[in-house]
């Protein structure tokens, strides 16, 4: 296979494993395809019918398996946890060669007095860390847990025929429950871990649950005079019209009651009256031999032959149960156990019949037979897939709404032939198919099949809830890991931080000191071995005979020596660190929505140091930059503009062209002239007609639509088509909420858009009531009236456009309505007008003007639509249409078929207008984006509007400002686009140095000019440009665009969206953040943070980014320092004792200098240190480039750490080591200048010294901090006291020694003198080349005379005049802009 040498092949080569990832990625986007082999591989599910004999094995076992429906996100299971978590722990390189080591000193010629004490570090270490990964992993599998365990209805004493038959007497099962025990403790779920849990299951009493179905209707079928609202679908068959008698309030449980000659045809249920007569009928007549038409018998699994009289034949797969042999309709047979009973989630199977209730969640993906309404509909919320609140409608099968008893499922035979699992939610290929039973040797034999086509709006979803509706029958589909939303969830890409990866070469250069000192030990050591002295008489041959044997010995004695200067406890504090990082940014209420109760939440807690270190951000703008909450503003119909008011863009229209905007034309709403503009235009409504619908906030104001509406001409019968189409061409859900005011209604649909639209044309009189079977209700201008709708073509992201086709009840013609993007439409317009000249030149005519005005619009920043109709003649319609049936019943390519059939339909339209939709941005974007551009972050925004859009929403959400140079690069052919590229970029040269420029390019010429020639072109041109605006891209060019930056620049990236088409730029990026908006959660599910809003990007990046990126580069260089200090002093000590590996120090104390000792004040420093306070912070953006230059941990800054800790590490030993080699210095004469005395004095003020150099690092010097820091310390002197009277045969006067004043002038002194040339340096560098943060910690915290101060005496006066027009404010402004800060930080 191809793949496996890749695979080796990345092990080693960055290339490679690039390759791979691509790889990977078009095989995940191929197994969506329909078109793939991989969808060929169909499944079939049988109900009450035995499988193909292709489905057996030799053996006559059933060959196709499903997996269980029971899931696992958990990482451990009881039995796997222990030597799991040790391998992912070991994986660590650091873990390994501690491991290394402790096997090392257990070798007793290296002499370790304790080994098992030299192992307590890495064992504290790993304790901790599992305890950690435990209790992460003990949550989940809680929730796990919840979710297999919670409760549903299923068919009880029914077979289900997908699943092979277990013998409960065989001795194979008692095997099978055996296994099962351990399996379910292993986490595996297969055959052995179902049966152990069936066996559980039947020990329990299996009780039918009694459920009325007929007990009540669903809220949302309540109707009255004047409207119904229940929603249209989108389903591609149509049903019969409805039946128009009147019917009983629960009568839409049963069946549907045939009228006239059909009732002939139909079998009647047989415990009804009806059935009865027709019975009597039927025999009377039976003698006379009749034919027999497929057509007669209804689409109807329960009615599958045209006489009653036919019965199941002896080969049912229920031959002892006559209760499953009788007729759809009969009652039960007197011992019939049928019935729903309550199972766990994780013991449902594929092929099970499923009954889910109101408010219950969906177990699995399921196929919908019947529901309780009486248009087989029901209602589903789907938050927990994709985010979206708003209720959705999902069909039942026409062939399964009988389903209404569980005598009714037994009793139906049929199977559906289903593509296999994928992970796209909007995409679903399966077909139910039903045989024709046998007819009696009296009639004409006819043999055939009935089909109806299985779409994704039949389906129910694991992870979806049901509204509104009593309740669901269906069939299940798929289970467990095969579910659309777990094949969703897969994995994230692992992220590691920048530090991270930047440490690792620390680490390493660590591992080369060790091995430099290690190396020269072993020499000094085999250089000494035949040096003058007695030492080799007293060795008893433990250092060997030779001195090269020696230095191989030295050598490793050494490594164990040295062992701490790799820390240890690095990695593990890190992670400390970084989630508190995590639940601080979760708690911060300045990033708190309270509007929708969201929170800021840290999903990736490894990465927070990355948020201070972001250069480049790439942003969606529809639900990113703006609210994504829809607003009808201006249409243009028949040729005329209609809609009065300024827009947030068109403001920043006349920005650019530099007239001056006054305060008053910020919004519409607060504009006198447009509240009067409102109240004129609904008086002129009122004298036309009622509008007793009319919604509390209109936005579609002018008032001339109804003066033109009135003259009852043709521009007025334009505006009454054009309105009447937007409250017909949709698919919303018309909902009443206020019970006590009926006549207002609240529109719920997939696309904001389509609810604005619905809801002006409402505005205006022009109001949907909703939809009951096949029939629209609206009222147009007061007047109700029903249309019967034929068809649904349905929008896509591929189409562009949707449509319905409409019969009026008071007229036989059709009507197709349909809207689009303008480019769309316009195809399908009419060219050929034949002898209607008049027409054509008036169509032509509007075209034009509707053009000119839709670009105006687009200009203001408004989302544009057209709308276009057509008349379709019956007998068009009637060979269409069975094409359109054949094409949504087909299992392969169905998508495909359907687009080239609704292609067929959607031509030769009359354009009748289009509409303009803003879409406002959100509050604070401007000032955001403002606040990122002086902090060095460049902006780019990736979106799918028009150029025109995209660059007015770019003027006024300041990306865009009137300084800079607009550079637009639109090309049609490859060759052209390279061109363009390149004039593009000499005109960036021209002008860089002078003035900044901002790029514009679309998405079209994006695709040429991402291949691999022009690539890096764009990436040049990207760098010279401020900002970047690429419009009408698709989600994979917006990852490959990051992608190009990220790899390209090799910079820190952050993507920011709302959508589903945002999720791969999100993940392509190093941090990705989501919003939860009105798009859903799609983004926020694969981000690494989640926010309510864009304007709290500010916070997360310049505040706490800012704070994690100080924090880590310090931390990590304290952890560096305080254990270089402990080991050198080590290595000092060897050339005293001929380099042969002597312990300085007690081995407890080195066990606990990392742990113990110096730990939690570098880990305290990590958590809560702060240079300036948040909102200092704000006002200076410019520090953000602390992190964009990588100031604080650069490999420089590292290496003169280790000289300076090399430095004092000297000073700790050498001090102490001359000052008390000259003997006693105690009044009672006793030594300090023993090994231990030595050892002890020099372990104290080491200890000291990293605790010191953590107080010294501080920029925020509290008590917290100062009481770690003393608590660390006392608690070594503790430790010593307490050790020695445990150990007094090696020494026990540590009290004695702690009790003299020469050791604590001796400590005094050493640290003194340590801290010296570090004082030294800092000051140098403080006043001569200071940080960013220093300069401002001076103005701010010294001098008082910093933006704060600013901001404080403006408020001040902000009582007198207007901050923006004080020029003492703009002065002190424009002196803060020119402060003194490094490397062009202004």
């Amino acid at each position: 296979m191809p793949e496996i040498p890749l695979k080796i092949k990345a092990l080693f080569s960055r290339k490679a494993k690039e390759n791979l990832y691509e790889q990977k990625q078009r095989s995940e986007m191929h197994r969506t395809e329909s078109t793939s082999s991989y969808m060929q591989k169909r499944r079939k599910i049988y109900v009450n019918m035995s499988p193909h004999q292709s489905h057996y094995d030799d053996k006559g076992q059933l060959e196709q398996s499903h997996v269980p429906n029971r899931i696992r996100t958990a990482k451990y299971t009881p039995i796997s946890f222990i030597p799991k978590n040790l391998f992912e722990q070991f994986r660590n390189v650091a873990n390994l060669y501690f491991l290394f080591l402790v096997i090392l000193q257990c070798i007793p010629l290296f002499g370790v007095t304790a080994p098992a004490v030299s192992a307590l570090p890495l064992i504290c270490i790993l304790i901790i860390t599992a305890m950690k990964d435990g209790f992460e992993d003990w949550k989940r599998n809680k929730s796990d847990n919840d979710v297999n365990t919670a409760k549903t209805l299923t068919l009880s004493h029914w077979r289900n025929v997908n699943q092979p038959a277990q013998d409960e007497e065989a001795s194979a099962h008692v095997l099978y429950v055996f296994l099962g025990f351990f399996c379910m403790l292993a986490g595996v779920d297969n055959k052995f871990t179902h049966a152990y849990r069936l066996s559980l299951a039947k020990e329990k009493v299996v009780e039918n649950v009694k459920f009325n179905v007929d007990d009540d209707k669903s809220p949302l079928n309540d109707e009255d005079d004047t409207s119904v609202v229940e929603p249209p679908v989108t389903e591609h068959t149509p049903e019969p019209p409805a039946v128009t008698e009147p019917i009983n309030t629960n009568d839409y449980l049963m069946p549907p009651t045939p009228t006239g000659k059909f009732y002939a045809k139909v079998r009647q249920r047989s415990d009804t009256i009806r059935s009865e007569i027709s019975n009597i009928s039927f025999k009377l007549k039976s003698s006379r031999k009749k034919s027999y038409r497929p057509g007669t018998i209804p689409h109807s699994v329960l009615h599958r032959a045209p006489t009653p009289s036919i019965r199941r034949r002896s080969s049912s797969l229920h031959p002892g149960n006559k209760c499953s042999e009788l007729p759809a309709g009969d009652p039960p047979t007197e011992h019939c156990k049928v019935g729903w009973h309550e199972v766990q989630w994780q013991d449902v199977q594929v092929g099970d019949y499923i009954m889910v209730r109101d408010d219950e969640d969906v177990p699995a993906d399921i196929i919908i037979l019947s529901t309780s309404e009486k248009d087989n509909l029901c209602y589903v919320e789907t938050q927990n897939l994709d985010g979206e609140t708003n209720l959705k409608v999902r069909h039942g099968l026409n062939a399964t709404s009988e389903l209404r008893t569980v005598h009714d499922c037994e009793r139906a035979y049929f199977y559906f032939e289903s593509e296999p699992p994928h992970a796209n939610l909007y995409q679903y290929s399966g077909v139910m198919r039903w045989d024709i039973e046998q007819p009696d040797e009296e009639e004409t034999t006819v043999s055939h099949q009935k089909t109806e086509a299985v779409t994704y709006n039949n389906l129910l979803l694991r992870g979806s809830v049901l509204r509104n509706s009593k309740w669901v029958i269906g069939v299940i589909a798929f289970t467990g890991d095969e579910t659309k939303i777990m094949l969703n969830s897969g994995k994230t890409p692992s992220k590691r931080s920048k530090m991270a990866k930047a440490t690792n070469p620390f680490v390493i250069a660590n591992f080369v000191i060790l091995a430099i000192m290690s190396i020269i030990s072993s020499i000094l050591a085999s250089v000494n071995f035949n040096g003058i002295g007695s030492s080799r008489f007293f060795d008893y041959g433990i250092e060997g005979s030779s001195a090269s044997y020696l230095g191989f010995i030295t050598f490793w004695v050494t490594l164990i020596l040295y062992q701490n200067i790799v820390p240890i406890s690095l990695y593990i504090s890190v992670e400390i660190v970084k989630t508190l990082a995590a639940y601080f940014i979760h708690t911060d209420l300045d990033m708190y929505h309270e509007p929708t109760d969201t929170a800021c939440i840290a999903k990736t807690w490894n990465i927070s140091d990355d948020l201070g270190q972001i250069e480049y951000i790439f942003s969606d703008k529809t639900g990113t930059l703006t609210q994504n909450v829809m607003e009808a503003r201006k249409g243009t119909i028949g040729g005329i503009s209609y809609g009065l008011g300024k827009t947030e863009a068109s403001i920043g229209a006349e920005m650019r062209r530099g007239s001056v905007i006054s305060e008053q034309e910020l919004g519409d709403d607060n504009t006198h002239q447009m509240s009067q503009a409102k109240e004129l235009m609904y008086e002129k409504q009122k004298k036309l007609f009622e509008n007793k619908h009319l919604g509390p906030n209109p936005t579609f104001i002018d008032p001339k639509i109804f003066d033109h509406l009135g003259r009852q001409d043709e521009q007025s019968n334009a505006i009454n088509h054009f309105f009447t189409t937007l409250a017909l061409c949709h698919t919303v859900i018309a909902e009443r909420p206020d019970k006590e005011n009926r006549n207002y209604i609240e529109y719920k649909a997939q696309s904001p858009d389509e609810a604005a639209l619905v809801a002006t044309a409402r505005d205006l009189g022009f109001v949907f009531l909703g939809r009951q079977s096949n029939t629209l209700t609206a009222e147009i201008m007061g007047v109700k009236q029903k249309y019967e709708l034929l068809n649904v073509l349905e929008f896509n992201s591929t189409r562009k456009r949707m449509s319905v086709i409409l019969k009026p009840h008071n007229s036989d013609r059709i009507i197709l309505l349909c809207k689009g993007a303008d480019s769309v439409i316009y195809e399908r317009l009419c060219s050929d007008f034949g002898d209607q000249a008049e027409l054509g030149r008036s169509q032509e005519k509007l075209r034009e003007t509707t053009l000119d005005h839709l670009e105006s619009f687009a200009n203001e920043g408004l989302r544009t639509l057209c709308l276009a109709y057509r008349f379709i003649s019956p007998d068009e319609y009637k060979r269409w249409n069975r094409r359109f049936q054949d094409a949504s019943a087909a299992i392969y390519n169905r998508e495909e078929k359907i687009e080239e059939i609704c292609e067929e339909i959607e031509a030769n339209m009359l354009l009748m207008g289009g509409t303009a939709i803003e879409d406002r941005l959100q509050d604070g974007v401007p000032e955001t984006i403002a606040k990122l551009a002086q902090a060095g972050i460049k902006l780019w925004v990736l979106t799918g509007d028009k150029t025109e859009t995209a660059i007015n929403i770019g003027f006024s959400c300041n990306l865009i400002t009137l300084d800079m140079e607009l550079i637009v690069v639109k090309a049609d052919e490859r060759e052209q686009v390279a061109v363009e590229l390149e004039k593009a970029l000499k005109r960036a040269n021209e002008i860089q140095g002078e003035r900044k420029c901002a790029l514009v390019i679309d998405g079209t010429t994006l695709k040429y000019a991402l291949e691999p020639k022009t690539k890096d072109m764009v990436l040049r041109l990207g760098i010279c440009c401020t900002s970047v605006i690429c419009c009408r891209v698709s989600p994979k060019q917006k990852a490959q665009v990051v992608r190009l930056v990220k790899k390209g620049l090799h910079v820190m990236t952050l993507a920011i969206g709302d959508g589903a088409n945002d999720v791969s730029m999100i993940q392509e990026a190093n941090v990705g953040v989501g919003i939860s908006g009105v798009e859903g959660r799609q983004a926020v599910m694969s981000s690494d943070y989640a926010i309510a809003q864009f304007r709290f990007l500010q916070k997360l990046l310049l505040v706490h980014g800012r704070w994690s990126y100080l924090r880590t580069a310090e931390m990590i260089m304290g952890f560096f320092f305080k254990n270089i200090v402990w080991t050198f002093v080590l290595f000092w000590y060897q050339i005293f004792c001929q380099f042969n590996g002597t312990m300085l120090y007690d081995y407890a104390l080195v066990a606990l200098y990392n742990v113990v000792f110096t730990s939690l004040p570098i880990i305290f420093l990590g958590i809560w240190d702060q240079d300036i306070n948040s909102k200092v912070t704000e006002l200076y953006p410019e520090m953000y480039r602390m992190g964009l230059r990588n100031d604080k941990f650069k490999p420089r800054r590292f290496y003169l750490t280790v000289v300076d800790s090399i430095f004092q590490s000297a000073v700790c030993f050498f001090f102490p080591y001359m000052l008390l080699l000259g003997g006693a210095v105690d009044p009672a004469g006793r030594d300090q200048n023993g090994l231990y005395e030595i050892g002890t004095i020099v372990s104290s003020i080491a200890v000291i010294v990293a605790n010191f150099f953590v107080m010294f690092s501080l920029y925020s010097f509290t008590w917290i901090q100062g009481a770690v820091i003393f608590l660390s310390i006392l608690v070594y002197y503790s430790f010593v006291s307490v050790y020695a009277q445990f150990n007094t045969f090696i020494f026990g006067g540590q009290l004695v020694l702690f009790g003299t004043g020469f050791y604590w002038l001796l400590l005094i002194l050493t640290i003194v003198s340590c801290f010296i040339p570090r004082f030294v340096a800092s000051f140098y560098l403080h006043q001569y080349h200071p940080c960013d943060n220093d300069i401002v910690r001076e103005k701010e915290l010294v001098l008082h005379n910093g933006r704060s101060y600013t901001n404080h005496m403006a408020e001040s006066a902000s009582s007198r005049t207007r901050i923006n027009s004080d020029p003492i404010h703009e002065q002190e402004i424009a002196s803060e802009q020119k402060l003194n800060f490094p490397n062009g930080i202004a």
